[in-house]
């Protein structure tokens, strides 16, 4: 097969005989397949830019996005304008690779994800200014939010369907009563869940995690130490919809608290592509622009923390953003190529 031929399909180029010439090429053997999936990631990785689409353009992605069936080669032409808008990165294509990888694959018996070998593993990193939505191999659905990584297999074969992640995610997993999903995050705490909706979010940076139950039920299950850290036993935290779960790991022992939710539209506004800041903290509000924008921030006078931030955004640029906070608090700011360099404003 022509390294050509592979890249124009990539590029959604191709005529229908060439698609399936393609397809059938990929799935005839586990080395094409692991070849494919190379190639097409790195055409993706070296055709993002920080280009913004214009509104003609935004609104044929979200034709894309939001029909009933993606069409992945039409898509790719927008790649490059995942700054402003939702990268969508489909298992779908994967699941065509599945059909000749599950037939050629040969393992004895099931493992636990943490010892599958990596060529039976999908890692999914959304950069800072990107997100994503994920097809697992059982059908359930992720839409990843900006920094935030997702490892799972190729398929789900054991007692039990096992992923890894850390950064924040909405979840709608698909039910299977004697096959439990377990989230493994990069905190002290995994989720069990077995068919549900809920929200998840546990950054490396954040002194607490949140987990947000929408429908359904699911478990939060920690681990509490006891004196020394020798000793330790597991805590379950049973959620009912409309509850949420908080976890701070910054305390010895861990700190746990279930409450009600009550404002379920602040919590998902990402996932719809919009920011709301009620009474946020500078801090808080600073983390996410950084993740939403994929800039950095510094902040020159420390007082500048000092303030909240009660605004609603939507496809506001960094600049519009930043003009709009200097009204809700005392600050200014410059920018500095990919720096926003804030700082008090004097009165």
């Amino acid at each position: 097969m022509k390294k050509e031929l592979l890249i124009k399909y990539i590029k959604g180029e191709t005529a229908a005989r060439e698609e399936v010439e393609v397809l059938d090429w990929v799935n005839s053997c586990e080395e094409n397949s692991q070849y494919f999936k190379t190639l097409n990631n790195l055409w993706i990785s070296q055709n993002v830019s920080d280009k913004k689409a214009d509104e003609n353009e935004l609104r044929e992605i979200k034709k894309l996005t939001t029909g009933k069936r993606l069409v992945l080669n039409t898509f790719k032409r927008y790649i490059p304008y995942v700054a402003a808008a939702t990268l969508i990165i489909s298992v779908g294509l994967n699941f065509l690779l599945y059909r000749g990888h599950v037939q050629n694959a040969n393992r004895e018996s099931a493992v636990r994800l943490a010892y599958l070998p990596t060529e039976y593993k999908h890692e999914i990193y959304t950069e800072k200014g990107v997100k994503a939505r994920i097809l697992l191999p059982d059908g359930s659905k992720v839409w990843l939010n900006s920094d935030s990584k997702l490892i799972y297999p190729d398929r789900f074969e054991s007692d039990i369907r096992e992923i890894e992640f850390a950064g924040e995610a909405y979840f709608e997993i698909q039910k299977d009563s004697l096959r439990p999903l377990i989230i493994n995050t990069n905190k002290e705490f995994r989720v069990q869940v077995l068919g549900t909706e809920f929200n998840l979010k546990s950054y490396d940076n954040d002194k607490e995690a949140r987990t947000t139950l929408y429908s359904g039920s699911l478990n939060v299950i920690s681990r509490r130490y006891g004196r020394g850290s020798r000793f330790s036993k597991e805590i379950v935290t049973r959620l009912k919809p409309m509850e949420s779960c908080i976890i701070k790991e910054n305390q010895n022992p861990i700190h746990i608290r279930q409450q009600q939710t009550v404002n379920s539209e602040k919590e998902t506004a990402w996932k719809d592509g919009r920011i709301i800041f009620d009474a946020t903290p500078m801090t808080e509000t600073i983390k996410i622009l950084e993740r939403w924008h994929g800039v950095e921030f510094e902040v020159k006078d420390k007082s500048v923390y000092s303030f909240d931030i009660t605004a609603r955004f939507k496809s506001e640029s960094i600049v519009q953003i930043m003009e709009m906070i200097k009204y809700c608090a005392l600050i200014d700011y410059r920018l500095d190529s990919n720096k926003v360099v804030i700082f008090r404003r004097k009165i």
